[in-house]
């Protein structure tokens, strides 16, 4: 078991990919608890973990007293947290730029962006004092080329591997290393609802050198592995998982999405 006695902070953590993240690092020996700012998902995920070393608590990261509450009671039981996962996140309604309206860009920053900071900055005191800490923030391959229809997601992607590369020079002396994950499609969180249309599965399959989706499996063991110790002198960086899609962009994304709407 790598992560006995670790324990673990999923953002978002209580469905899709931060579920999915949350039950493989409880199955390798660690103790997680998530946030939510859906208190029947909240509740939901209490239930279906009964019994087991996960906690979840209501809270939204774009409330900074919230998380540090939700900090708090997880230090309280457990001690503190050896391991921030960034999980959550929302895109933004797809449409070229010049329609985005100005609500929409801002909650977008507000959740990817300035509560995967506010997080960051609040465990990552916790993790200062104790001299030892691990960050993960969970990008998007979006965030390294231009994608009609997605600047505000895209803009706050990048600005987490920005806050990595910028936070490890700042806290590796305290023994706190930071990295990010830059997905390209996976077959299921936000993406569930595409995945079901098949013209569009097909679209992104023909985009990727691998001609397919990755899968949620083996996103869990990239993010499984960024937080072991093996990896450790993995800091500052940011892993893209894309099957190579970086290399093939190709227009058109946004015209697949909308087609048939």
């Amino acid at each position: 078991m790598r992560f006995k006695e670790k324990v673990v902070f999923v953002t978002g953590g209580t469905r899709g990919l931060g579920k999915a993240m949350v039950e493989a690092f409880l199955q390798e020996g660690a103790r997680v608890a998530v946030n939510d700012l859906d208190g029947e998902a909240v509740a939901k995920f209490g239930e279906e973990f009964r019994g087991k070393a996960a906690r979840a608590y209501v809270a939204d990261v774009t409330d900074y007293a919230a998380v540090e509450a939700a900090a708090a009671r997880t230090a309280e039981e457990w001690g503190g947290v050896d391991i921030l996962i960034n999980n959550a996140g929302i895109v933004n309604p797809l449409v070229p730029s010049e329609k985005i309206k100005k609500e929409d860009f801002d909650r977008v920053i507000e959740v990817n962006l300035k509560g995967a900071f506010y997080a960051t900055q609040i465990f990552g005191r916790a993790m200062i004092g104790r001299g030892s800490g691990r960050i993960i923030s969970i990008s998007s391959q979006v965030a390294l080329f231009g994608e009609r229809g997605f600047l505000p997601y895209a803009l706050s992607k990048a600005g987490l591997q920005i806050m990595t590369r910028n936070l490890a020079s700042e806290w590796s002396r305290f023994g706190v290393t930071l990295c990010c994950v830059a997905p390209g499609f996976i077959k299921g969180g936000m993406n569930e609802a595409l995945v079901k249309r098949q013209h569009l599965v097909d679209f992104l399959s023909k985009r990727t050198p691998l001609g397919r989706m990755g899968t949620v499996g083996e996103l869990v063991a990239t993010m499984l592995f960024l937080a072991s110790d093996e990896a450790q002198y993995i800091n500052g960086e940011t892993i893209v998982m894309d099957g190579g899609m970086t290399g093939y962009v190709a227009e058109g994304l946004l015209d697949a999405l909308t087609k048939g709407k």
